[in-house]
């Protein structure tokens, strides 16, 4: 009896082990379910380029106003990376070792420094506009009024104030971010489940820990959404502002795509572009991760 109870007892072991190695095989269907989104996404790009060579190559588009897949790369290289040679003449002049490098970080810059205002002062607003009547009632005219409005309207006012320095970049890029923040923030607040309040004021919450512990926890959700369309809104912005200031050198991605389109430089303009959708590309996935360890409970489950 012994020796057989010996036997069953080492075999366990190794039945559990078998299960743990059967367990952690990567077998296709375990592959695909777990990086099917990347390989859609791969397949859907390569596709989506093969295309965009075939029909550049085609020559029913000139290549003034479409390059191909090809041609638009190696500006993208020059200008990240450099490499130009003595090919620049043929560029129009423009399209120089790290061109789009030097305009990106230009863009970053003020991109970067406008969404820390835009979210910070966003933020604070909604929150205060959510939790005070009175300040709702004070606030919410100008918030309407100025959400709105579109952004091209209001510079020719910034350009009397502030002139086309710097300055007025911040202040498109802050005007054009801020307000869906506040807004977001403001609907959190006031749609806050009245049924956790009561439950906290019941137990004997005070009203900043009624705040503190129910409505910012419930308001969480509507601010990385907020942050989501201020970052987005922002790009606009900063793009629009470079439109509309100009600059005679580095002046930002948008000036490079507005600039290189001028001068019917299609290379560059293709590639300045795809810079600039990579950027919000990051932008996004970046948000999307941070709503995902802020608020985990808003992550939906994949089919």
């Amino acid at each position: 009896m012994t020796q057989l109870k010996g036997r069953k007892s080492d075999q366990v072991p190794v039945m559990g082990s078998e299960l743990r190695l059967r367990d952690a095989e990567q077998t296709w269907p375990r592959i695909w379910r777990r990086y099917r989104y990347l390989i859609i996404t791969v397949i859907n790009l390569t596709i989506f380029f093969l295309i965009w060579e075939a029909f550049g190559q085609s020559g029913r588009v000139p290549s003034i106003f479409f390059p191909t897949f090809v041609d638009m790369l190696r500006a993208l290289k020059i200008g990240w990376i450099g490499g130009s040679g003595d090919n620049v003449n043929e560029t129009f002049d423009l399209l120089q070792d790290y061109v789009i490098a030097k305009n990106a970080w230009v863009t970053f810059k003020f991109y970067a420094i406008s969404m820390v205002v835009a979210i910070f002062f966003g933020v604070i607003i909604g929150l205060l506009m959510g939790a005070s009547k009175w300040l709702d009632a004070i606030f919410s005219p100008y918030v309407w009024t100025l959400s709105s409005l579109p952004r091209i309207a209001i510079f020719p006012i910034l350009v009397l104030f502030i002139g086309l320095d710097d300055p007025i970049k911040y202040w498109i890029i802050i005007l054009t971010a801020i307000f869906p923040l506040i807004i977001n923030t403001w609907a959190g607040v006031k749609t806050t489940d009245q049924s956790l309040v009561n439950a906290a004021r019941v137990f004997g919450a005070s009203r900043i820990q009624i705040y503190r512990k129910v409505v910012l926890p419930y308001t969480l959700p509507f601010v990385v959404s907020g942050i989501q369309l201020a970052l987005s809104r922002g790009l606009v912005g900063v793009v629009l502002a470079e439109f509309l200031t100009g600059a005679s050198k580095d002046g930002g991605l948008g000036w490079l795509i507005f600039r290189s389109a001028r001068g019917f430089n299609s290379n560059l303009t293709y590639a300045a572009l795809i810079s600039l959708a990579i950027f919000a590309l990051i932008m996004v996935q970046g948000t999307r991760s941070m709503e995902t360890r802020i608020a985990p409970w808003r992550t939906v489950s994949k089919a």
